[in-house]
């Protein structure tokens, strides 16, 4: 299966389904298949193009730990696991401002699987985070997600 063909179905069962489940189970086939390093890249494209949106309609930043601790609050994220979204989360933000941090140091530091899962994470945490911020559903972030992949 192809790497754009895997992230939407994971997006898709995730977010618009509710299956974490199949969304995990999608994105382990596409680890196998591809390597971790190439669905971590494309996760964190996917959080680019989400995060792209946001600024575009509302030309702001956010601080990083004043998110980062909003979502541990709201219980969105596992305190355990803040570290690691705020460190995926700003690679996210780089690559949406056009420079594309290497994920495989992640990896070498922390394990493919760890990685793995900070940069699904950090795509789900954006695409609630535009979706509350420009008070749309997750569901049009995905969306928008999902028309940037096919036109890659």
């Amino acid at each position: 299966m192809e790497l754009a063909e895997s992230l939407r179905e994971a997006f898709e069962a995730q977010v618009l389904d509710h299956e974490p489940a199949q969304a995990a189970l999608v994105l382990r086939n596409a680890v196998a298949d591809t390597g971790p390093v190439e669905v971590a890249d494309g996760l964190l494209d996917a959080a680019a193009v989400a995060l792209r949106r946001m600024v575009a309609e509302t030309d702001e930043a956010l601080l990083l730990d004043e998110l980062i601790e909003r979502l541990t609050l709201d219980g969105a994220v596992p305190a355990d696991s803040a570290g690691l979204l705020a460190h995926m989360l700003t690679m996210a933000a780089a690559t949406a401002g056009g420079i594309r941090p290497t994920v495989q140091t992640a990896i070498d530091q922390i394990g493919a699987e760890r990685a793995m899962s900070g940069a699904w994470l950090a795509a789900l945490a954006a695409v609630r985070l535009v979706a509350i911020t420009l008070e749309v559903t997750e569901s049009d972030i995905v969306e928008d997600i999902l028309h940037a992949l096919e036109a890659a």
